[in-house]
C-alpha cells in the first residue's frame, strides 16, 4: 500500500530495454471501480508528449522507481479513449469534500492509499470539520465505507462514520470508541468518586474505634503522674538542692567577740 502522492516523480524503467522512459506526473482514478486506471507519464526530450501506462501493465512499484516489461507498455492518448475520458472528468479525489449519507460534513480528503498489486484504492486520509471539533490530526477511512467518489464530493455511508480511525502518533482509535468513552466519562468519574468517598469513610470509622482519643490519653498521663509521685519527689529535692545550694554560717554561743582582736593584759 502506498500513498498516491508518493507515486509522483518516480522514474519509469523498461525491463526489456533497460531504459528510463520518463517519470510519473500523476494518477488517473476510475471512480466507478475505485481504482487507479493509469499513470500519467512525462517523457524526456524537447518534444514532451503526454503518455499513459494502464495500471494493469505496471510490473512493480518500488520506493524509487516503477518498472514495466517493455517500452510498448507506454501508450498515447489516442489509443486509450476511456482513460482520456477519465482524465477530462478530473476526478482527483484529493481535495473533495467528505459528506455522510445523513448530510454530515466530515472534512476534506488529503490523501488516498493505493494497493500496489491491483491499483485499487484502499482508503482515504482526511481532516477538517469533525477533527477540528472532536479530535486533532488526520483520520483514515477504509474504502469499503465509501459510497461515491465524486468530482467535488466524496459520499460515505452512515456506518462509515463510526469506523473512522484517527491517525496521530501511531494511535488508532475509532470515532465510535471515542464517542462512547466521552459519553461515559462523567458517569465513570462520579462512580470513582463515590468509591473513593466510601473507602475514606470506612477508614476513618476504623481509626475511631481503635484510637482511645484525647480524653483517654489525658487520663493515662494523670495516672502516670500520680502513680510515680512518691518516687519522683526525692529526685526532685536532690535536683533543687543541686541547682540552688545555700550555705548558712551559724556562730557558736559565747563567741560573740571571736571576730575582734584580743586586748593585751594590763
Amino acid at each position: 500500500m502506498k500513498k498516491s502522492k508518493r507515486f509522483t516523480s518516480l522514474s519509469v524503467i523498461s525491463l526489456e530495454e533497460g531504459q528510463q522512459i520518463g517519470t510519473v506526473k500523476g494518477l488517473i482514478v476510475d471512480p466507478a471501480s475505485k481504482k487507479v486506471a493509469a499513470l500519467i507519464i512525462e517523457q524526456k526530450g524537447w518534444f514532451k508528449e503526454q503518455r499513459f501506462i494502464p495500471y494493469h501493465k505496471v510490473h512493480s512499484v518500488g520506493n524509487d522507481a516503477i518498472t514495466i516489461e517493455k517500452n510498448t507498455c507506454v501508450e498515447k492518448a489516442g489509443n486509450l479513449s476511456e482513460i482520456v475520458k477519465l482524465l477530462k472528468d478530473k476526478i482527483g479525489v484529493i481535495g473533495s469534500k467528505i459528506v455522510a449519507e445523513n448530510g454530515t460534513v466530515l472534512g476534506y480528503v488529503d490523501e488516498f492509499y493505493v494497493d500496489l498489486e491491483t491499483g485499487a484504492i484502499t482508503g482515504l486520509e482526511f481532516s477538517g470539520n469533525l477533527f477540528n471539533s472532536v479530535l486533532k490530526g488526520h483520520a483514515f477511512l477504509d474504502i469499503s465505507h465509501v459510497r461515491t467518489l465524486g468530482k467535488e464530493v466524496t459520499i460515505i455511508t452512515d456506518e462509515g462514520v463510526d469506523n473512522i480511525f484517527k491517525l496521530e502518533g501511531g494511535l488508532q482509535e475509532t470515532v465510535k470508541n471515542i464517542r462512547e468513552s466521552t459519553g461515559q466519562f462523567w458517569d465513570t468519574t462520579v462512580q470513582k468518586t463515590k468509591e473513593l468517598s466510601t473507602s475514606i469513610n470506612k477508614k476513618v470509622k476504623k481509626e475511631k474505634k481503635t484510637d482511645p482519643g484525647p480524653a483517654a490519653q489525658t487520663n493515662d498521663i494523670h495516672e502516670d503522674a500520680t502513680g510515680n509521685n512518691e518516687a519522683e519527689q526525692p529526685d526532685h529535692k536532690e535536683v533543687v538542692q543541686e541547682e540552688n545550694p545555700v550555705e548558712i554560717a551559724v556562730p557558736a554561743s559565747g563567741d560573740n567577740n571571736s571576730g575582734k582582736d584580743a586586748s593585751p593584759p594590763a
